[in-house]
C-alpha cells in the first residue's frame, strides 16, 4: 500500500471559502491505499464535497519530501554557519 494525499477541488462557502483565503486546490485526507483511484473513494467517507467539487490523490512521497526540504532550509536559516 502506499500512502495518498488527498486534495479537495472547487471553492464552496460551506467547506473551502474563496474570500477566506482557501486554496482552490487544497489538502484534506491522507490515506493508504493501493492507487489513487482508491484513495479517493476512501476519503470520500472523511471530507465534505459540494456540488462543483471532486477529489483527487497523489502519492505523498514526494510531498512529504517536499515539505522535509522546506524544513530543513527554515532550520538552515535559524542556524548560520560557524564564522558567518
Amino acid at each position: 500500500m502506499t500512502g495518498y494525499i488527498v486534495y479537495r477541488h472547487g471553492w464552496n462557502d460551506t467547506n473551502q471559502k474563496r474570500d477566506s483565503g482557501l486554496p482552490e486546490k487544497m489538502a484534506v485526507a491522507r490515506v493508504e491505499a493501493p492507487n489513487a483511484d482508491e484513495a479517493c473513494r476512501m476519503a470520500v467517507g472523511q471530507v465534505t464535497l459540494a456540488p462543483g467539487q471532486y477529489l483527487s490523490a497523489e502519492p505523498a512521497e514526494p510531498v512529504d519530501d517536499h515539505v522535509a526540504n522546506l524544513s530543513l532550509k527554515a532550520e538552515a536559516l535559524e542556524h548560520p554557519a560557524p564564522g558567518s
